[in-house]
């Protein structure tokens, strides 16, 4: 596992913070979708989860996969991975946007 540097323990404690914010998101579209049983709003619930997750993957791949070899190349990686699953959430919230019509 790496070593953390004083700028890698910056990025975590962002990292931590989109977290936190992205869950309360989450969190507040799932009530709402719960008290209103709009469908939509699940949809926004799982897109901002699927944004939310991708912060997190491509931290721990960043992190556990990057010292495994060049470190550029698993950073490329990570990123890949995490804006994949960004962009599905993005249509998953532009999908209940237009299922709300």
């Amino acid at each position: 596992m790496k070593v953390l540097s004083g700028l890698d323990w910056f990025v975590t404690i962002v990292k931590v913070i989109a977290l936190v914010f992205g869950a309360y998101i989450v969190y507040l579209a799932w009530k709402g979708y719960r008290r209103n049983s709009n469908r939509p709003l699940l949809f926004v619930a799982l897109g901002f989860a699927l944004i939310t997750g991708a912060t997190v993957i491509e931290g721990l791949l960043y992190v556990v996969v990057a010292p495994l070899s060049d470190p550029i190349s698993n950073l490329l990686l990570a990123l890949l991975v995490s804006t994949t699953i960004t962009l599905i959430g993005f249509f998953v919230i532009i999908y209940s946007i237009y299922s709300a019509k």
